[in-house]
């Protein structure tokens, strides 16, 4: 039987609820330990930071403490995967823990946002006793996701929390997410990794051989890293490089041959692909205006493809990018669609 699909996952990667392991991120867990054990605890903490940095997995290591479990390593937030409290929480059978996050639309796929409808099912949680008689936690996962209706519709549980409560705010993007809601939690940042602890982080979580080529587009994100891999982030590149040298002679075909025919699953394939070509045209555009950051491994390919007349059409095709992301996002948007678009901005960028 195939696992459940779940839209706080990314493919390939275990589930934050089922991960032991974290690495960096040393202050922001000592803070939220220390608050538990102090005199008085924040009721809602907001973890901000890139998707794909460690926020949920920390967000869950702090709830098997707050629900009981027992600590066991160097850190303060170490519990053992047999714990019986952690246990209950990794098979979601703990009665004092609800998640939010998005649900799936009619046809099975991930809706673009959290709706007030799922909302409303967190302060239903809060309404009831607590199942165990001790502290009860929430996870939102992501609050930047919640839709107008939904963030307004969790405001009453952040202004007045019922007794021994803890809501985890996983935030992707603290910028869009509602001042009201900013402002009625304590913030921890939590920052990219070095390449050599996403490397560690890697290894340590059991992901087998480290891939180099998803390390590096990975932005300092653990997750990131391991979801790459799984996506053969290292092909993908190879195909969208060798794509842009044959543009110039095949226009908007050479991506949809070289990858969009790549097998695999054609929409986490988009998802990858849109990723590269907006951070290859972000630095080819960097590199048009003549600042020296560009990476060394594409100087070749931004001679060719780069001169400095194209900076302008370069930073309109990132924008140009953006938004087929947020379209394919937010209506479900066909791959073979939205590949179709993605070649054609690349095409007229270089042309």
């Amino acid at each position: 039987m195939s696992k459940e699909f779940e839209t706080d996952q990314e493919p390939g990667v275990a589930h934050p609820r089922e991960t032991f392991v974290l690495t960096g991120h040393e202050a922001a867990e000592a803070a939220l330990a220390d608050a538990f054990v102090g005199a008085r605890m924040h009721h809602a903490w907001m973890l901000a930071g890139p998707k794909g940095v460690g926020k949920a997995t920390l967000a869950y290591r702090f709830a098997r403490r707050v629900l009981g479990a027992l600590p066991t390593g160097p850190r303060p937030l170490d519990v053992s995967p047999e714990d019986p409290v952690a246990r209950r929480i990794a098979s979601r059978s703990h009665g004092d823990i609800f998640v939010l996050r998005r649900g799936l639309n009619d046809r099975g796929k991930p809706r673009g946002e959290i709706t007030v409808e799922e909302a409303r099912g967190l302060v239903s949680f809060f309404s009831l006793k607590p199942s165990e008689g001790g502290w009860r936690v929430a996870i939102i996962d992501a609050v930047d996701e919640l839709n107008r209706n939904a963030a307004n519709a969790i405001l009453k549980t952040l202004e007045e929390p019922p007794p021994k409560t803890v809501l985890l705010l996983v935030c992707n993007s603290p910028g869009s997410t509602l001042a009201t809601i900013r402002s009625r939690c304590r913030r921890l940042d939590l920052r990219p990794l070095t390449d050599t602890d996403v490397r560690s982080s890697v290894a340590a979580l059991g992901s087998g051989k480290v891939d180099e080529a998803a390390v590096r587009f990975a932005g300092g994100r653990p997750g990131r890293a391991i979801a790459l891999a799984a996506a053969d982030v290292g092909g993908l590149y190879e195909a969208l490089t060798d794509a842009l040298k044959e543009v110039s002679k095949e226009g908007a075909r050479a991506f949809l041959k070289g990858v969009y025919a790549k097998a695999g699953d054609r929409g986490q394939r988009l998802t990858i692909f849109l990723s590269l070509a907006r951070d290859w045209v972000r630095r080819a555009a960097v590199a048009s205006a003549g600042a020296e950051s560009a990476d060394p491994r594409d100087a070749a390919l931004f001679d060719l493809l780069a001169p400095p007349a194209r900076a302008q059409r370069l930073a309109e095709a990132f924008e140009a990018l953006l938004d087929i992301e947020r379209e394919a996002e937010g209506l479900d948007m066909d791959p073979t669609h939205a590949f179709a678009r993605v070649a054609r901005v690349l095409e007229r960028a270089v042309a």
